[in-house]
């Protein structure tokens, strides 16, 4: 066998044609030209991305029972912000548990929920916004 150095290696483009180019005493029989003619193309990662998505969906009410407790403890957040503000002292972890309760939002897909839901992370938003502006000045 002779090595070329100067040929480009090139994958295959198709499926060459049966009885074509076989040598003499080979012959492709129908069968096989129909099995592979059949094989499908590597596609399976999309089933797999799929199957991951619909696995990865929470059932709506998990969401909701969530989300509930993402605004009570929110509210909560906010409780402690005024506290801090009233004694002077404000802990970081407040500010931080705000930002992660903002970060955290999701819809529920009840109307009512959801509006609620938007009022309080929007006091979230306000009261991040002046604690930004104070530690600015400060």
């Amino acid at each position: 066998m002779k090595i070329e150095s100067g040929r480009a290696v090139g994958g295959g483009v198709g499926a060459k044609r049966a009885g074509g180019a076989a040598a003499p005493g080979f012959s492709v029989g129908a069968e096989a030209t129909q099995r592979v003619a059949a094989a499908a193309p590597a596609g399976a990662v999309a089933g797999v991305d799929a199957l991951m998505a619909l696995q990865g969906e929470a059932d709506p009410m998990q969401r909701r029972a969530r989300q509930a407790r993402r605004g009570r403890a929110a509210l909560d957040a906010l409780d402690e912000l005024v506290k801090g503000l009233v004694l002077g002292t404000l802990p970081e972890s407040v500010r931080t548990q705000l930002q992660r309760l903002r970060r955290d939002a999701e819809t529920t897909g009840e109307p009512e929920l959801d509006s609620l839901l938007r009022e309080i992370d929007t006091r979230v938003e306000v009261e991040l916004a002046k604690l930004e502006m104070v530690a600015r000045v400060a």
